[in-house]
């Protein structure tokens, strides 16, 4: 399935304002913290860290831990400011989560290197307090319990005023695709294939250099937007009608140029393609991708299936729109790169929308006067229709997952 999005040159850019708000005093404080090795490769590792607020809400946090082996180091993070000294991790809060409610979690996670040993922290802490399980009162306890929302079940439970909108887009989306429930390869398959986890390589279509630092940005924020969908799956924490992930880890796993001298590193920390061209573009080899091996069959890739990828984030010197579908997306290069930092790359998350299975509407309008990132041009952020828009797909689809 291929889904294309054309674009406006002209881009809205909204200004956001964030005011600071005070702990509340005599607060109660407590933590419990879930750390997991999801990938691991010779040398190297993926984490995922969720730390559930078991105390009053937070407004800014800091998680703090050790590793238990002095070869142990963090490289490249996401979700958080990640910092080491010695063995002493340090990870702040991004400005975007900093805000955990009584009983919510937020999920951040890192790449890593280690010598012989990659042992799992055992010693947690947020906000200097220990993350034992259970709360403590700094002071005095707390004036009233608070407690996390429940889960939400099977229930299909939109606002009421999103109901018929979204029973019309599926409806759309029955008349208009033409094999919905027969496709095999939406953006769904490949996070169940890859165990919750997805790959990425990065198409450098363009002659512009690309440091080392840059790689690790383009990374880090591949990372950030992509969990943006997938949070769309939890209520405070929880998760939806059996959504069974809360993090997906998202890694860049290989690089694909015309020239080797663009890529400004010498390290081997991910693969490199020299002018494999397809689509007068190069891409990493066609027996590491996904789009080319739906079975799953990577026998044929330099490295094996853990260097294979899921999606191809395509980028193009001078394109002013963006396409996505279940081969990946493709936008401007210049504005991703010069976008690393946003809160929202709102082009990259419409078209990462697409690779979920998210119509277009260019022909009509279920919502009409109201803006939202399915819609082209129209928002900025994932909206409350967007977010449902994308758990009707999974509630249509999960069947096929055991869920």
């Amino acid at each position: 399935m291929r889904r294309r999005a054309a674009w406006a040159l002209a881009c809205i850019f909204v200004a956001f304002s964030i005011v600071g708000v005070l702990k509340p005093a005599y607060a109660a404080v407590g933590c419990r913290v879930a750390y997991t090795v999801p990938n691991q490769w010779q040398g190297g590792f993926q984490a995922s860290v969720t730390v559930t607020n078991l105390g009053d809400p937070l407004n800014g946090w800091t998680l703090g831990f050790t590793f238990p082996d002095a070869s142990q180091k963090v490289g490249q993070g996401w979700s958080a400011t990640w910092s080491q000294s010695g063995q002493s991790v340090t990870a702040v809060a991004a400005s975007w989560n900093g805000s955990v409610a009584s009983g919510g979690t937020v999920s951040v996670g890192f790449t890593g290197t280690f010598g012989t040993a990659n042992p799992v922290p055992t010693v947690f802490s947020v906000n200097g307090v220990s993350c034992t399980g259970s709360t403590t009162p700094s002071t005095s306890p707390p004036t009233s319990p608070t407690t996390s929302a429940p889960p939400s079940g099977n229930v299909w439970n939109p606002p009421s005023s999103l109901v018929q909108p979204l029973a019309a887009v599926w409806s759309h989306e029955e008349q208009t695709y033409g094999d919905l429930y027969g496709f095999k390869n939406y953006g769904w398959d490949q996070l169940f294939a890859g165990g919750g986890a997805i790959n990425y390589c990065v198409r450098w279509d363009s002659t512009a250099h690309v440091t080392a630092a840059q790689r690790d940005a383009v990374a880090a924020a591949l990372q950030r937007q992509y969990q943006k969908w997938m949070d769309q799956m939890l209520d405070n924490g929880v998760a939806w009608n059996n959504w069974p992930y809360k993090q997906v880890p998202v890694k860049v796993v290989g690089w694909a140029v015309r020239d080797r001298a663009q890529l400004e590193w010498t390290d081997t920390s991910v693969d490199i393609y020299v002018n494999n061209i397809r689509e007068n573009a190069p891409q990493c080899v066609e027996s590491c991708g996904r789009f080319f091996h739906q079975d799953g069959n990577y026998s044929g890739c330099p490295g094996g299936a853990s260097h294979h990828y899921d999606h191809s984030l395509w980028l193009t010197a001078g394109f002013g729109g963006g396409a996505g579908g279940d081969w990946g997306q493709r936008i401007g290069s210049e504005y991703f790169m010069s976008n690393l930092n946003a809160t929202n790359i709102h082009i990259l998350l419409h078209e990462m929308g697409h690779t979920y299975g998210l119509d277009d509407f260019y022909d009509w309008d279920p919502l009409p006067g109201q803006g939202f990132i399915m819609k082209a041009g129209s928002a900025t952020s994932i909206t409350e229709f967007d977010k449902w828009m994308f758990r009707d797909f999974w509630r249509h689809l999960k069947s096929r997952y055991g869920r």
